[in-house]
């Protein structure tokens, strides 16, 4: 099961994992969200794949907590139902290869292009898929579903155009914050104007390109390892690629700037001031030990390129402030700039360098404004493609471009 990226503090605690059969559900009382309404928004759909999708061809399928702790997903009158795995064997239901599927999914010919979102949404996953819907299985006690996995040929989307956006709303408790993402993968463009007229505010973010154009400059701007992570259907994050991970072809790819990295905070004191906090420490054998203002003693364990890539295991373990500094190493890794700590805070440093993470680099260089999640930390920095209100009333509207 994929881990979730970091989502930027003032959102990171509404943010929930999503992939997988997640989280329990403590009944399925309460799992109606009633269409529009106080607090709700609307969410439009805009078809740009220029004739080659019509509208009965794009499928959308939501996602999320409308109670904590219980997943819905959105019907297309806008209500939001509790997942049911008996849904798999109602009529209309979905089949493939053999195997029944929940039918969660709805065309924008169906809803007219736009749905209302519920006043109140954790965890809130907007996949968009082409030709076909997308094939998710619901566990048997209805706790949990199954995302797509990128690691798995025989995945029933592994043959689907498919990508997504997320975002986190609570009427007058959680700011709207949402993004476009590659963290896993790039399947075709998207763009997202998220709109709120009381506020003044008015952000798109996302990718304006064609696909052709984003795949051919893929293949023509990355290093050689990062190549075979595209395919006919999507280019796929190291993350979620075997590649990368242990065991992989690449899976040494940053163990010589890991390397370095320590040898160098062994033989001198490590320095990181930000947002008026500063972490100094030394490296000794594999561990790097650490204060935050004085405060401490707080350890970090050498990562591994896996580690990395994923931005997990040493880099995503301990306490709060242990693992505040594991975000900032693996941006600074993923970046090219773990060796000098003053340009940990310069973007004009990133991706300069032949140690880094080129599919993160890349999206940024096709994204707009320079802004991608291209790996879970690239909010550090607010490098990322987040979108987050400043209060908790809803936005006047969302806009998802769906680009080809």
């Amino acid at each position: 099961m994929n881990t979730r990226r970091r989502f930027p503090l003032t959102v990171a605690a509404a943010m929930i994992a999503l992939l997988g059969f997640a989280l329990p559900a403590p009944s399925r009382a309460a799992a109606q969200s009633a269409q529009g309404g106080a607090g709700s928004f609307p969410i439009t759909f805009q078809n740009n794949t220029r004739g080659t999708y019509a509208d009965s061809q794009i499928f959308v399928t939501v996602l999320g907590q409308v109670t904590p702790g219980q997943w819905s997903y959105m019907k297309p009158d806008g209500s939001m139902a509790h997942i049911d795995h008996l849904d798999a064997t109602a009529p209309g239901h979905l089949v493939k290869k053999g195997v029944n599927y929940p039918n969660m999914s709805f065309t924008l010919a169906r809803v007219g292009g736009t749905v209302p979102s519920p006043a109140s949404i954790r965890g809130g996953r907007i996949y968009i898929s082409l030709g076909s819907p997308l094939y998710l299985p619901v566990s048997p006690d209805d706790q949990g579903w199954g995302g797509p996995d990128l690691r798995n040929p025989n995945d029933p989307n592994s043959d689907v155009y498919y990508d997504w956006y997320e975002y986190t709303y609570v009427q007058g408790q959680v700011a709207f914050g949402g993004n476009t993402t590659q963290v896993d993968q790039f399947g075709f463009p998207l763009t997202s104007r998220l709109r709120q007229t009381s506020s003044g505010h008015d952000s798109t973010r996302g990718i304006t390109l064609t696909r052709a154009e984003v795949m051919q400059q893929y293949a023509a701007s990355v290093g050689a390892a990062f190549k075979p992570l595209q395919n006919g259907y999507r280019i796929v994050a190291p993350r979620s690629s075997h590649l990368f991970l242990e065991g992989g072809a690449q899976q040494r790819h940053l163990t010589t700037a890991i390397d370095q990295a320590w040898a160098q905070y062994t033989a001198h004191p490590f320095t990181l001031t930000r947002f008026g906090e500063t972490f100094s420490g030394r490296v000794s054998g594999s561990v790097l030990t650490f204060s935050k203002n004085g405060a401490g003693p707080f350890t970090l364990r050498k990562p591994t390129s896996p580690d990395v890539m994923a931005c997990a295991g040493a880099l995503a373990s301990g306490n709060d402030t242990e693992k505040q500094l594991g975000a900032e190493f693996c941006a600074a890794f993923n970046r090219g700039v773990a060796l000098d700590t003053t340009a940990w805070y310069s973007p004009a440093a990133y991706y300069g360098g032949t140690a880094k993470n080129d599919y993160a680099g890349f999206f940024h260089t096709v994204g707009l404004d320079e802004r991608a999640y291209g790996f879970p930390y690239d909010d550090v920095n607010d490098q990322s493609s987040v979108q987050i209100l400043g209060n908790t009333q809803p936005p006047t509207g969302l806009t998802l471009g769906i680009g080809w």
